[in-house]
């Protein structure tokens, strides 16, 4: 699976997750009069309280099995979290050629390839 695929797997699996928590807990009974409340207001501050519970609660969701992902098996990895790798980022320092101008990467070719000098060591 390309690294790509993994990091977009990583996002969305946990935002639908955090988002079906998010659903399932504002059906709950206990929060009649919050849901009440929040009807009640604007269309644009039900919206606003949604979205940032929402947010709140796919941090925390991402956040737990981040936690717990050495302690899990592969396959329950796969279904929270959408994938059991964790992505591999490069550094600021690679170039991917194609989004790359040929001068900025033969710059950055002649940096990653040439030797410098530090202090020796040998004593």
């Amino acid at each position: 699976m390309s690294q790509f695929l993994t990091a977009v797997l990583r996002t969305v699996i946990p935002s639908l997750w955090g988002s079906f928590i998010t659903w399932a807990v504002l059906l709950l009974p206990a929060l009649a009069p919050l849901q009440g409340y929040l009807l009640s207001q604007s269309d644009v501050v039900t919206t606003a309280v949604t979205s940032a519970v929402t947010a709140v609660v796919i941090g925390a969701w991402y956040a737990a099995w981040r936690w717990l992902q050495p302690r899990l098996p592969l396959w329950l990895t796969r279904a929270v979290l959408g994938s059991a790798k964790t992505p591999l980022y490069s550094s600021s320092a690679s170039v991917n050629p194609a989004s790359a101008t040929s001068a900025e990467a033969a710059r950055v070719a002649s940096q990653s390839l040439a030797r410098v000098d530090g202090p020796d060591h040998r004593a």
